[in-house]
C-alpha cells in the first residue's frame, strides 16, 4: 500500500517568481514568502536548496492551496487546480491586493497640477530620473529626465486605460512603504501632485522599478 502510494504522489518545486518580468527573476527569497500549504500537502523534509530559492512539496491531489506573504508585506493565498500535472510552482510575489485610496494621479488631473515622480539609487544619493506630467486639454504633456537630463518631451491623450495605468503604479508605491528594510542600496521614490507627497526607500529587494510604468506609456522603449 505505501508503495503505491508514494507512486501515485508528483514531487513539485516551490518557488518565487515576478510575474510583471518576461524571464521572472526576483531577489525576494522563499523563506521571506512563508510559503504554507492550506490543503494536505506536506514539504518534503527541510533541505538547502539553492540558498532557500525553493521547496519541494509533495502532492497526491489535483488541487494545491498556498497562503504566502508578497513583496508589499501582504498576505496572499493562492489555488491550483491542476496539481497533479505539474513539477514547478510560481508563487507571483509581485501580486498585490487592490484596495480602495484617494488617488493623488485622478486629482492632480482634476486640479490641473503637474504629477512629479523623482527617483534615486542609493539612499537619495545618485539621482537616477525623473517624469513630470502635466494635465492640459485633454492631454499629459510629460518631461522626462534622465540623470539630470532632459531626454524626452511629448504628450499622451488622457483616456481611462492611461490613468488606470499610473494609477496602479500610484498603489504600488503605497503598499511598498510597508516592505521590510533588507537591503542596504535600494531606490528612492518621491511622488508628488502638488497637494500631498510620498517618499519612500524600496529597501525589499524586490527589483520593484517605474520602467514598467514608463513603457505602458511609451515613454521608453
Amino acid at each position: 500500500m505505501n508503495s503505491l502510494f508514494s507512486f501515485a504522489q508528483n514531487r513539485i518545486e516551490l518557488v518565487t517568481n515576478d510575474c510583471s518580468q518576461e524571464n521572472g527573476f526576483t531577489m525576494f527569497l522563499l523563506d521571506r514568502a512563508k510559503p504554507k500549504i492550506l490543503t494536505e500537502q506536506k514539504f518534503e523534509q527541510e533541505e538547502k536548496y539553492w540558498n532557500n530559492q525553493k521547496k519541494i512539496l509533495l502532492n497526491n491531489s489535483h488541487i494545491i492551496k498556498i497562503e504566502y506573504t508578497n513583496i508589499f508585506g501582504q498576505i496572499i493565498d493562492t489555488t491550483f487546480t491542476n496539481a497533479k500535472e505539474l513539477n514547478e510552482i510560481k508563487i507571483c510575489v509581485n501580486k498585490f491586493k487592490d484596495y480602495e485610496k484617494k488617488s493623488l494621479i485622478k486629482e492632480s488631473i482634476q486640479n490641473d497640477q503637474s504629477w512629479v515622480l523623482n527617483s534615486t539609487w542609493g539612499h537619495q544619493t545618485f539621482e537616477s530620473d525623473k517624469l513630470i506630467l502635466k494635465p492640459k486639454n485633454g492631454f499629459l504633456k510629460y518631461k522626462y529626465y534622465k540623470n539630470g537630463k532632459r531626454i524626452k518631451r511629448g504628450k499622451i491623450k488622457i483616456t481611462e486605460s492611461v490613468i488606470d495605468r499610473i494609477a496602479l503604479f500610484e498603489r504600488k508605491l503605497n503598499l511598498m512603504q510597508n516592505t521590510d528594510n533588507s537591503c542596504n542600496f535600494g531606490i528612492s521614490y518621491n511622488l508628488d501632485n502638488g497637494i500631498e507627497k510620498i517618499n519612500f526607500q524600496d529597501d525589499s529587494c524586490s527589483g520593484f522599478s517605474n520602467e514598467q510604468l514608463l513603457t505602458e506609456l511609451k515613454i521608453t522603449e
